[in-house]
Order: structure tokens, then sequence, then C-alpha cells
């Protein structure tokens, strides 16, 4: 794609004006003494498809021959701009249906800095910056979980550019879907237990709907970012591609004036939009039916604890034969598998230099830590003995993670149990944090155990 044509495409889509920016200043608190916030451009992801990190298989700096040029990046960055305009002045991309399910006006309370109507110390007052003031520091200003907080908290804070969450009623049938309004509703009002994430119940309803549709318009401006990173890799990648033409970027061949381009962009981010919108009303939250009577009865548990440690259900494998969630020590959640195998080192255990997931320590400050992406870690199963269940823990929440699966981690939705089995489950998972550690009920019987001697 032409620079020269990315002029006229982020002039139809409204990006700001010189002027604009002056008269914001004018209201801003704090002055215009510093430049304005810009979205980072995602130099993890690249390097994850350019050396095609691969946890058995990586590959080695010396071998990789394919890279982005800076014109390619500035290429991408400003389609994103003339699509999503900037953290200070958000906007919406017209024709693929965000208009009707995404308020630009609860976008602009919720980005920008923060900046006040009244006094500094009443949340009424608030104009703008609910994200800033709330969410960057651990998620980051473009949303990619990387804030000031973000390396000392564990788990990390979430990096929405993949388009992926975890916690949510929208799963069924094997198949992830994207969270609803309602499912970060809920999140926001009752955190995630066991994270830094906290509870917003204290501020309006109002503030906590603006923040929510701008997390999920930084989520598919990430997914934006993502595809058009994978077309300009595949245009790099052509041997037929004049190397030397950085004009060239995007469309790769066949593709004449604007209208192609808007085209172009336009096939990408319709079905980046299609699964969040869904005609404008959003993702609807799978229904669950009542429990069964006696769902929670002693033989409920006990069957339960049978599924536990058989193949229909498979529990025990990850989350251990005593349930305390030792079964597997080498998993990793999607957001860290994307940079694994940037080095050769042992994918299952530690590095070399002490940094797990095969990624020495030497390559992680060198190559890793300065374009965002946090020191790898392993990905533990859920202690079940310790009652602290993040998706919560009402009964229907430990049946969504079941029956639906935890997206971006190993925990997989099963659909071959019955509802039955499935609650039955659900009531021995809640039963666990009642039952001895020390002596579970499926331990083994060793020598001495229960004498008197």
């Amino acid at each position: 794609m032409k620079l020269k044509r990315l002029t006229v495409m982020t002039s139809l889509q409204g990006k700001a004006s010189v002027a604009s920016l002056l008269v914001a200043c004018m209201f801003m608190l704090i002055g215009c003494n510093s430049e304005p916030a810009s979205f980072q451009m995602n130099e993890a992801y690249i390097r994850a498809v350019e050396y095609k990190a691969d946890v058995t298989k990586p590959q080695l700096i010396s071998e990789q021959t394919i890279t982005l040029s800076e014109a390619q990046k500035k290429n991408i960055s400003e389609i994103l701009e003339g699509l999503f305009g900037t953290p200070d002045e958000p906007s919406l991309p017209g024709g693929v249906g965000l208009e009707s399910f995404l308020s630009l006006r609860k976008l602009s309370v919720a980005a920008g800095p923060v900046t006040y109507t009244g006094a500094e110390d009443s949340a009424t007052g608030l104009e703008s910056g609910l994200y800033r003031r709330h969410c960057a520091h651990c998620h980051g200003v473009s949303g990619d979980g990387h804030g000031p907080t973000a390396e000392f908290l564990n788990p990390y804070p979430r990096d929405y550019r993949m388009g992926q969450f975890k916690f949510k009623l929208t799963d069924g049938d094997g198949a992830y879907k994207k969270p609803s309004k309602a499912d970060f509703r809920h999140l926001l009002q009752e955190g995630i237990a066991g994270t830094a994430m906290p509870s917003f119940r204290v501020l309006p309803e109002p503030e906590r709907d603006a923040m929510i549709d701008y997390v999920i318009y930084l989520s598919i401006r990430g997914q934006m970012e993502r595809a058009l990173i994978g077309e300009a890799y595949l245009a790099a990648s052509d041997p037929n591609e004049i190397p030397d033409n950085p004009e060239k970027i995007l469309v790769r061949f066949g593709g004449d004036g604007v209208e192609d381009d808007l085209q172009f962009v336009k096939d990408l981010l319709t079905p980046i939009v299609l699964p969040w919108a869904n005609g404008g009303t959003g993702t609807v939250q799978r229904t669950i039916e009542e429990a069964p009577d006696q769902w929670d009865s002693n033989e409920s548990v006990e069957l339960g604890r049978k599924l536990f440690y058989q193949s229909k259900a498979n529990c025990y494998s990850c989350h251990g034969r005593t349930a305390i969630g030792d079964g597997q020590t080498n998993l990793f959640d999607n957001w860290t598998l994307e940079h694994l195998g940037n080095e050769p080192g042992d994918a299952s255990g530690s590095g070399e230099d002490g940094v797990s997931a095969g990624i020495p320590d030497y390559f992680y400050r060198e190559h890793l830590a300065q374009i965002g992406v946090v020191k790898p870690r392993n990905i533990k199963p859920r202690n079940l003995r310790i009652g602290n269940y993040r998706g919560g823990r009402r009964p229907i929440d430990i049946y969504q993670r079941i029956t639906g699966g935890i997206e971006g981690s190993p925990m997989p939705s099963n659909t071959k149990l019955t509802k039955a089995e499935a609650w039955s489950l659900v009531a021995y998972v809640l039963s666990l944090p009642y039952e001895p550690a020390s002596r579970p009920k499926t331990a083994p019987v060793f020598q001495g155990v229960g004498s008197n001697k």
C-alpha cells in the first residue's frame, strides 16, 4: 500500500489535526508540556512472527533473513491511526458495524489524560481519562498488559491485543466466543480473585460502561494490528516482491487506487469486528440450564470424585492426584507461548541462565524486555483446595469453566460430560477445600497410616 494513499485514507477516517490537539491542551489541567500519548507498535508480535516462535523448533537469530522495514511499520501505524485515532482522540472505523456497538462518546470519556470539571478528588467531575486513571498502570496505554506495574504482578495483567479473554459466560459446545459486555460488567464489579484485578463496584455504572467500551476498542485495534503485521510479513516474504520498493508494503499485487486499498483494509477488519459486534447487539451469553435437583448431594460429590480421575474428565492430569495443582509444571498460556522458542533452550523447564520456558536470561534482557515482553512464566493449574477461583466461585462459574474451558489457557472445554456429570464435578470441586489435603479420600493407604502404633 503506497504511503501517499494512506494520507487520503487517514484523512477520510478523521485523523486528528494539529489545531484540535492544541484546543484539547487548553483544557488539560496539567497543560501541554509533554508529547501526546501514542499507541506503541506491537514489536513483540513482530518478533514472534519473524522468528517463528515455536517451543519445539526454535529458529536461531542467525537463520532469520526476513524482517519488516521501518517503512512497513510506519505504514501499519498510519493505517491504525486512520482507523482508530490516538489514545487522546479515539475514533471508530465506519462501515464495519461498530457504530451501533461501541459509543464514541464513551470512548472519549475513557480515553485521554485525566481531566476534571470540578475538584480533582470528585469522581463525579471526571471529564476524561478513566482508562489511564484506573487501568493503564497495569494494562498499559496500548492495552498490551505491559504497564509500569505489570512485571511486579503475578499473574501478569491481560494483554488485550490478542482478542482473547479467559473468564466469560459465552463459550459453549467447545467453541470460544468473544466475551459479552455483561461478562465485562461482572468482572469489573467482582474483580478477579487471586490476582491484582480489583473490583470497581465503587465507580458509577456509566463509568464502568465507558471502560468496557474502551477495552473492547483496544482489543479490536490490537487484533487489526496483528492482521496488518501478518500481511506485511507475507509481503516481505514474497520472493517476487521488489526489495528496494518500500512504498509497496501491504497490497501485494493488483491493488490500484485508494478504493482498492480501503477495500483491502476493510476485508481485514470486518472478520475481526463481526464476532464482537454480532450485528450491533454484541455477543450473546450462553444459556446454562438450572442445576438438577440434588446436584450437590453426597452421591453427586462421589460421582464427581470418580470422574475427576477418569479419562472422561481427566482433571487429575493437570490438577494433580490431590487436586493441589501439581499435575503439570511445564504449561504456558497463549500470551507466553507466542514468545517462546526465540532462542534454543529447554522449553520444558528452565533455561541455562535461569529464565523458565527455554529463554536464557541474557536473551530476554537484550532482545525481549525492551519490546514489551514480560519475563516468561509457567502457568500453574489451579489449586482446587484453597477455594480461590479466578473466574468466580458461584456453582455456575465452576460449571462454565468445566464445560466452556478457559480461553488462552491449557484448560479445555469438556463436551463429553452429560449435564448431570458436569454438575457432579462442580459439587466435587466445591467440596475439595473442606476435605483434608493431608489425607484425601483418593489417597492410597500407606503402611502405618491409621494405626495406633
